[in-house]
C-alpha cells in the first residue's frame, strides 16, 4: 500500500529494496552452487546498496514544512 507523500513513498521503496536484497542473500546462503556467490555479491549487494542510497537520498532531499508562527 503506497502512500501519497513523496518522502513516505521513497522510504517504502528503500525498505522494499533492502528486504528484497536480504531475501536474495538469505536464499544464496542455503544454495550450494558456485554461482551462488555471484548472485549473493552481485544482485543481493546491488539491491542492498540501492536501498541504502534511496534511503539516504530521501533523507537529504526531504523538504521541511514551514512552521506557523502566531
Amino acid at each position: 500500500m503506497l502512500s501519497a507523500q513523496p518522502l513516505e513513498r521513497r522510504l517504502q521503496l528503500a525498505g522494499s529494496l533492502l528486504i528484497l536484497g536480504l531475501l536474495i542473500e538469505a536464499l544464496c546462503v542455503v544454495w550450494t552452487r558456485p554461482i551462488a556467490f555471484v548472485v549473493f555479491a552481485g544482485f543481493g549487494g546491488i539491491l542492498l546498496a540501492a536501498g541504502i542510497l534511496v534511503y539516504l537520498y530521501s533523507l537529504v532531499s526531504a523538504r521541511v514544512a514551514p512552521s506557523k508562527k502566531k
